[in-house]
């Protein structure tokens, strides 16, 4: 059976969540979600759509903010004096495009995650009201795909109808407008969401809804520039396929088609791209194998445990360390609360653009950074354990040897990562049985004895991390144990537990 699927994307989510909050229409005032206790680099969590309309992109930096408006106000001085312009300004669009003499202002709240969340958790209740929960996936925080084939005959509606039957709830209780995307896959109804429907005019009810299958996806989309506008394809994506000449769907389609003779062929697309190649082929013809019911039945395995924080300035090799300090400790906690332990550790340092002053004459290895800046090239490294942990102590001794390894001590550090790999369940390994390699030199009562302390100090520790867990969890606070050197200078720690995703909670 043909199945119809539709993805609804909430318009500015953030922006239009504070606009509303604050009494103000998303769609004609000028707000920005930005924490501006954080330097002017800080990348806004969003803009509203009424200052997007003035060229500013959705998800810049506060200076970029800054500049752009700046520019539109100079432009607009033209009319009368600059001064004029900072002393007359408006929020609001619809003045601003009635008295072009007024200068454009903007209104700067800061981020509430756990606001957003209940505010998504409100929007989610109300497709409940047309749809089932085994036919509705939560993409993210404000979007969604659903599986709609049953329901057409049910409510006796075209797709169209009931995703603007959904819509208009969604924006009658919340004052939030959004845009869908009707497919024959899930692949179609996301590209008809993100590509078509979000640049097309709305209908006379300020809806926006596009539907697509294949053939019309081939029809319309194959020449569609650029690349990073389809689902999947990121820069580094369309990066490598320019170097190939690939520079549409329309292009890695054609080039699927080629013969072992021709310059193009999929063979050059698995050699670049592996095994994603298959998945990159199937989207450039507008196909799309996975399904709605196979995602519901997914359950992926414990891979690993990844963690990333870009620090809100450069940081020294000292400060550095301290802030890998407390990432670990929220590792081995989370491995803990998993009930996981892990013998694969792995670190990555992303240095900054600028450099210290003992570094002026650094000859190493540079690559260029998402704004194209000339910057050293990461550091990263791995190690394997000799058995698998979840002790602080020992984690947290190997991820400073680690540290010490691979960081230039004369760069400025920007970004710091963690990885706990191969992660098993603590029963499971239990279980099973451990064979260690003896030294034929050392007493094997000694070792052991040794390996019994060890044993016992790994218990201490875990009984410590559950403790902790334990606290924080009955208080509601992760703040609620901290250790001295999360009060050094420098540390983030305690700023990270009262976030949400890197911003406030």
């Amino acid at each position: 059976m043909k199945r119809t699927y539709m993805a609804i994307d909430l318009k500015s989510f953030y922006a239009s969540v504070e606009c509303v909050a604050h009494h103000l229409d998303p769609l004609n005032a000028n707000l920005v979600v930005a924490d501006t206790s954080r330097t002017d680099k800080t990348i806004c969590l969003a803009v509203s759509p009424a200052l997007k309309q003035f060229g500013v992109p959705g998800r810049p930096r506060l200076f970029q903010v800054e500049q752009r408006v700046t520019a539109l106000n100079r432009e607009r001085s033209c009319q009368t004096s600059y001064q004029y312009v900072q002393r007359h300004r408006s929020i609001y669009r619809d003045q601003l495009l009635r008295q072009p003499k007024l200068g454009i202002d903007y209104q700067v709240v800061p981020p509430r995650m756990s606001y957003y969340m209940q505010q998504s958790a409100a929007i989610y209740d109300i497709y409940l009201r047309f749809i089932k929960p085994e036919h509705i996936h939560v993409y993210s925080i404000d979007e969604v795909f659903m599986d709609i084939t049953e329901y057409l005959q049910t409510y006796q509606v075209t797709p169209h109808t009931l995703a603007k039957a959904m819509i208009h709830e969604i924006q009658a209780e919340t004052g939030i407008t959004a845009t869908a995307g009707i497919g024959t896959n899930l692949y179609l109804a996301k590209v008809a969401m993100d590509i078509v429907a979000k640049k097309m005019p709305a209908d006379k009810d300020g809806v926006r809804i596009a539907q697509m299958d294949e053939y019309q996806y081939r029809h319309y989309l194959w020449a569609h520039q650029p690349l990073t506008d389809f689902w999947r394809v990121g820069h580094g994506y369309a990066k490598r396929l320019a170097a190939l000449g690939l520079y549409t769907m329309g292009d890695i389609a054609r080039c699927s088609l080629g013969t072992l003779s021709d310059s193009w062929n999929e063979d050059v697309l698995y050699r670049e791209f592996g095994k994603n190649a298959e998945l990159l082929i199937d989207h450039a013809w507008g196909a799309e194998t996975a399904t709605l019911a196979d995602i519901k039945h997914y359950h992926a395995s414990e891979h690993g445990i990844y963690a990333s924080q870009v620090l809100m300035r450069p940081y020294t090799y000292a400060e550095g360390r301290s802030v890998l300090r407390g990432m670990v400790n929220n590792l081995v906690l989370e491995l803990v609360k998993r009930q996981v332990v892990t013998d694969q550790l792995g670190i990555r340092i992303d240095y900054d653009a600028q450099r210290s002053e003992n570094a002026a004459d650094y000859q190493g290895a540079m690559t260029e950074d998402y704004y194209d800046r000339r910057v050293p090239k990461p550091a990263h490294t791995t190690v394997k354990l000799a058995q698998a942990t979840a002790s602080q102590r020992e984690i947290g001794t190997a991820y400073q040897q680690l540290y010490q390894q691979v960081v230039n001590h004369h760069l400025l550090i920007r970004r710091v990562t963690v990885i706990a790999n191969h992660l098993v369940d603590e029963q499971q390994l239990s279980q099973q049985p451990r064979y260690q390699q003896t030294n034929l030199f050392e007493n094997p009562d000694i070792a052991k004895k040794r390996d019994q302390i060890a044993q016992q100090q790994r218990e201490r520790d875990q009984r410590l991390q559950q403790a902790i867990l334990n606290l924080q969890r009955s208080s509601g606070n992760k703040n609620v144990v901290i250790r001295l050197a999360d009060l050094k200078t420098g540390a983030t720690t305690i700023e990270r537990n009262e976030q949400i995703g890197g911003h406030r909670a």
